[in-house]
């Protein structure tokens, strides 16, 4: 099978060299052109990875709240059945997640963008005017999302009825917190590359222009010049 490409998102962690001496080709301003709205389309994809990231971060918080108030009170039965099911809930809400955020019909949380996912699976992003090797990110590595719901971050029989495990389940609240946290720090870690590589895409073009601006200048001094030795000529 072929490698996946979303709308030219195309594995190279460090993806275009800012030190590159560009091709007549790559300073094409339409091919700069498309690497950036390329780049575009992978900063709204983190967007909506990030969003994720901060609901999946406030239900763990709501969570742990409701845990740990547990473990200081001494709450009735009916309280603790109140408190169950609010969790239960919350958890819900949670395992929504993977089919709530999504990017042009792309799952986000489901494990597709895990760099464990089969490799001729993998989605690429084209950052540059063409799709050579430093060219293409490799977004299953960069961002490395497993799939995110209730069982994979170890709460799937969370449950504050038994005070004696209460403590076990605050560790696992924090646990998944801090996965959520390191999976935010990839995110960000690549948005920030991804911002790196539009300011470079985006003065090759200005360079571009300026150099056919210059051009056209040239020309049009040569121009004048001739004019105005021929006219010197004529009326000598």
């Amino acid at each position: 099978m072929s490698q996946k490409v979303i709308a030219n998102f195309a594995s190279n962690a460090e993806g275009i060299p800012f030190n590159k001496k560009l091709t007549a080709h790559e300073t094409n301003p339409k091919n700069l052109g498309q690497a950036i709205h390329n780049v575009l389309l992978g900063t709204e994809l983190i967007s909506v990875v990030e969003n994720a990231y901060e609901e999946i971060e406030s239900i763990l918080s709501q969570v742990k709240h409701w845990v740990s108030s547990n473990l200081k009170s001494s709450s009735e039965n009916a309280q603790t059945s109140d408190l169950e099911t609010r969790i239960s809930l919350k958890l819900k809400v949670l395992d929504q997640a993977a089919e709530i955020f999504k990017h042009k019909g792309q799952k986000l949380l489901d494990g597709s963008m895990s760099a464990s996912a089969k490799t001729e699976s993998h989605c690429f992003l084209i950052v540059g005017a063409n799709g050579s090797p430093e060219n293409r990110i490799n977004l299953n590595t960069s961002l490395n999302i497993p799939s995110i719901n209730s069982n994979t971050l170890g709460l799937g029989e969370l449950s504050v009825s038994v005070p004696q495990i209460g403590l076990k389940e605050l560790m696992m609240l924090e646990n998944a917190l801090a996965i959520t946290t390191c999976l935010k720090q990839r995110s960000t870690a690549l948005g920030t590359h991804l911002q790196r590589v539009n300011e470079y895409l985006s003065t090759a073009i200005e360079n571009h222009n300026a150099a056919n601006t210059a051009l056209d200048s040239f020309e049009q001094t040569g121009e004048f010049i001739r004019f105005v030795t021929d006219f010197i000529k004529n009326n000598n």
